[in-house]
């Protein structure tokens, strides 16, 4: 059977003409049927043979619609075919302006007579026009079978409508509630007790949600695996003990922006037996001792924390002895960590495959060292961003070579400005089989340095496929040599915004040797026509997304050869080009009509 779409057959069609023969030139133009009764018309939907009739009529008036939607699938007395019974793992997303009570309804009654949603995603932005609770009714009414319900930015949405779906979807297991403010205790309190199956609940942005609500869920929701709750001003201590009290299963817990304090990391320390992801987020209400509790967590195996106050090398020598389990580990914003504390805990984590800090200023390349000595035969990811100690200050930490970590696949080196030439080339041979390299905002880095960066990964590694060079105003077409004809052959993403010294050579380099790139960023290198003709007159380009954003010198004549010759591609970037014309560029757009244009 063709499928028809949620408003396709909602669209309207002009009536048929009744000629006088039939009706009679005397005929009433009395619309009887608008004065039926809805139990009878309800009673004449359910009797309708596909849901292609069901959106017809749902097309005629508002109210037909309506109750088109409020009809449950048990309500027809016609058989449902199995093709249209496969709507038990359909999903839909509203976003914006699509975001209505209407496009809910007229979802309903395709779906309905199906099976139902599984999964449910709602983006809201209108608030005078966006989902209300009547909209969460229909699909309450409609989808029994919900498993996944997402509300971000639903402003009319209150507990009128969480009960409703509470009550007559009770399989619901996962529920992402962002800044819903008519959302309180009392609609979170029935989801608790009726939905038994909740496994996985978010909460963020909801200032009507308090302490009560978290009881209800350690009391009735047993299941419940993974918890986030971020900036409700009404919850504390109270609350969240006794959800970590009550609820021993729970593996996954996120806190950002929270009110509390020790006892409650004291009480996840007791308590999560099971708990394998930790996340702490603008905790400032909590002290050395209090994150010395989670060391009893022994099964840990992620562990994040930004701006965190009271978190320091203590701490991290306490928990360091304890966490045998943690494998990723990712700290930002944290000013009293230390090369102290990462000694510590590097020595004890022996399976650590994910490191990454940001804005820790204390740490040095001394504290690197030991992570990488430590934990090199397990180590995959490497991420060290905005961190302005690492620096080249002390020479003599460059003399000691690194070992070899044969597992580590990404690297990333974000604006840590005082990364030069020497540490580049003192870590390279710690990233032999690197895969993903992201260089950026490394100003001080040169060709000498990113050369023998590479020529570490030359003889071991063939495999480079994402490379990010961003800001990195030093490097030229002879770096570009380098990484094309050694790192080509593989390489799909290669993004060189903001490298000025960088010429057309470098597109011929890349047209000649990268023939599997999908992604090209150029903003503001030094590129002209000449360039983009070398790179698009290449047989075995496949580029999909470039940015040209920022190139001064390319004109019109680049454009023609990117009509001419770029099929693939779906997204362009002409931003701040000054010497296109508005001709050009409308040119593209009629010939380039599939790609998503910037401009």
């Amino acid at each position: 059977m063709e499928r028809c779409g949620d408003f396709d057959c909602l669209r309207p069609r002009k009536k048929p003409r009744l000629e006088n023969n039939l009706m009679g030139e005397n005929a009433s133009a009395e619309d009887l049927i608008s004065h039926l009764p809805d139990e009878c018309i309800f009673e004449i939907f359910s009797f309708l043979p596909s849901y292609r009739d069901r959106f017809s009529c749902a097309a005629v008036s508002k109210k037909w619609l309506l109750l088109q939607a409020n009809m449950r699938a048990t309500a027809f007395k016609t058989a449902v075919s199995a093709l249209q019974k496969q709507g038990d793992k359909t999903s839909r997303c509203l976003e914006g302006k699509k975001a209505n009570d209407t496009r809910l309804a007229a979802i309903a009654v395709g779906i309905c007579p199906r099976g139902g949603l599984r999964e449910l995603c709602i983006r809201g932005s209108f608030p005078s026009r966006g989902i209300t609770d009547f909209g969460l009714e229909i699909i309450a009414q409609a989808c029994p079978n919900l498993k996944s319900l997402v509300l971000w930015n639903c402003l009319q949405i209150g507990n009128r409508g969480l009960i409703a779906l509470s009550q007559r979807c009770s399989s619901i297991e996962k529920l992402d509630i962002f800044n819903c403010p008519l959302v309180g205790d009392e609609g979170i309190i029935s989801l608790a007790r009726n939905c038994h199956n909740l496994s996985s609940l978010s909460i963020e942005s909801c200032p009507s949600i308090g302490n009560p609500a978290l009881q209800a869920l350690a009391a009735y929701s047993s299941n419940l695996k993974s918890i986030s709750l971020t900036k409700c001003r009404l919850l504390n201590d109270e609350g969240i003990l006794s959800v970590f009290s009550s609820l021993p299963v729970l593996e996954r817990v996120k806190l950002v922006s929270l009110n509390i304090g020790d006892s409650v990391l004291e009480a996840v320390g007791r308590h999560g037996s099971s708990l394998a992801t930790l996340c702490l987020e603008n905790i400032s209400g909590v002290s050395e001792m209090g994150f010395r509790s989670i060391k009893r967590l022994k099964k840990l195996e992620t562990l994040s924390l930004k701006t965190c106050s009271g978190f320091n090398d203590k701490c991290l020598k306490a928990i360091g002895t304890r966490f045998v389990a943690l494998k990723r580990i990712a700290i930002a914003n944290c000013a009293a960590i230390s090369d102290e504390g990462l000694k510590e805990l590097s020595r004890s984590t022996m399976l650590l495959e994910s490191f990454k800090l940001q804005e820790c200023h204390n740490v040095s390349p001394c504290g690197l060292k030991e992570v990488l000595l430590n934990c090199k035969d397990r180590l995959e990811v490497l991420s060290l961003v905005n961190c302005k100690g690492l620096d080249e200050m002390d020479s003599s930490v460059f003399t000691t070579p690194l070992p070899r970590c044969p597992l580590l696949q990404s690297l990333t080196l974000n604006r840590c400005y005082g990364v030069g030439d020497n540490f580049l080339s003192w870590l390279g041979t710690s990233c032999v089989r690197v895969k993903s390299l992201e260089l950026v905002g490394l100003s001080s880095i040169t060709d000498k340095g990113f050369l023998i960066f590479l020529q570490a990964l030359e003889n071991q590694n063939k495999g480079l496929i994402d490379v990010d060079l961003s800001g990195c105003l030093q490097l030229s077409d002879i770096s570009l040599l380098a990484l094309t004809s050694g790192f080509g052959e593989k390489l799909k993403s290669l993004r060189l915004e903001g490298c000025q010294r960088l010429s057309d050579k470098c597109l011929s380099l890349i047209a000649e040797f990268c023939p599997s790139l999908l992604d090209l960023d150029l903003s503001g290198c030094g590129i002209s026509d000449g360039g983009v003709f070398s790179l698009v007159k290449s047989e075995h380009q496949k580029i999909e997304v470039l940015s040209l954003d920022g190139c001064l010198d390319i004109t019109d004549k680049s454009l023609s050869f990117l009509e001419v010759m770029c099929g693939n591609l779906v997204g362009l970037n002409l931003k701040r080009c000054p010497r296109l014309s508005e001709q050009g560029i409308t040119s593209v757009r009629q010939n380039l009509w599939w790609c998503d244009l910037l401009y």
